[in-house]
C-alpha cells in the first residue's frame, strides 16, 4: 500500500507547487497527486481549479491566460513565499530519477488537446510509475486509446454501484474513490474483479488508522507524516 501526496504536501505547504512536491518527497511519501489545465498557448500546468479566485483572489480562468501570464500569478502561501503555478514538465524531471508514483488528475475538458499533448509529452519519460485519472470518463478512454500502456483510474465521489461494469467501456485499469462513501468490504469488492483501488482524500486519524486495516492500493493524502508515521506503527 502506497501512501500519495495528494497535491503536494497540502497540510503544511500551498497545493500543487514546487515546494508541496520536494517537501512530500523530503518526508518519504511514495506517490505524488496532482492535477494539470491546458494554458491558452498549450502548456501543461499544474493546477486544481480552473480559475485563480480561490489559490491567488485573481479573477483569471487558467485556459484564457498563457503561461507567462499565470507564471506571475503568486499564489496564497503556506509557512513559505509566494509561490507560482509550475508546468508538469518540472515535476516529471523533479520524479524522474526516483520510483514514486506519479498520479496526473486530467481536470480541464478540451477534446482531446490536452490528451493528446500529455501522451507527446510523457514519451519522454518512463511510464511505468504514471496513472493517469479523471472524473471525466471520456478522458480517461481517450488516454488509453493514446497511450495503451499507461494506467488509467476512473475518479468517482459519491457511490457507484457495481463500478467495475463501466471497465469494458471507458478501458480503465483503477478506481480512485471517495473515503467518505467506500466501506473496506466494497473496495476489497471492487479488487476481486482484478481492479486496484486507491482511496481519496483521507487526513483524519481514525480514517487513516482504517484504511491501513485494509488492503487497497494505495491511500491519497494531505497528512503525509501522519499517514506515514501510522503505517509505519501499524
Amino acid at each position: 500500500m502506497k501512501i500519495i501526496a495528494h497535491r503536494g504536501y497540502r497540510a503544511k505547504y500551498t497545493e500543487n507547487t514546487m515546494t508541496a512536491f520536494r517537501k512530500a518527497i523530503q518526508y518519504g511519501a511514495e506517490g505524488i497527486e496532482l492535477d494539470i489545465h491546458l494554458s491558452s498557448d498549450g502548456e501543461i500546468v499544474v493546477f486544481h481549479d480552473d480559475h485563480f479566485k480561490r489559490m491567488a483572489g485573481h479573477a483569471g480562468f487558467v485556459h484564457e491566460m498563457d503561461y507567462n501570464a499565470i507564471r506571475k500569478i503568486k499564489l496564497y502561501s503556506k509557512a513559505v513565499r509566494k509561490e507560482s503555478v509550475p508546468k508538469l514538465v518540472e515535476i516529471l524531471e523533479l520524479l524522474k530519477e526516483t520510483s514514486l508514483l506519479l498520479n496526473i488528475e486530467i481536470k480541464a475538458v478540451t477534446d482531446g488537446i490536452l490528451e493528446e499533448k500529455l501522451t507527446h509529452l510523457l514519451k519522454n519519460y518512463e511510464t511505468s510509475q504514471i496513472v493517469i485519472s479523471s472524473f471525466h470518463p471520456e478522458t480517461i478512454l481517450k488516454m488509453k486509446q493514446l497511450a495503451p500502456e499507461i494506467e488509467t483510474a476512473l475518479l468517482y465521489t459519491k457511490y457507484i454501484d457495481q463500478p467495475w461494469l463501466l471497465k469494458e467501456r471507458y478501458l480503465f485499469d483503477a478506481i480512485h474513490t471517495d473515503t467518505n462513501y467506500t466501506s473496506r468490504e466494497y473496495a476489497a469488492l471492487i479488487q476481486s474483479h482484478g481492479i486496484p483501488v486507491r482511496i481519496y482524500t483521507v487526513n483524519k486519524e481514525r480514517d487513516l488508522k482504517y484504511w491501513l486495516e485494509s488492503d487497497v492500493d494505495a491511500i491519497i493524502t494531505d497528512e503525509v507524516e501522519l499517514a506515514l508515521k501510522l503505517k509505519k506503527e501499524k
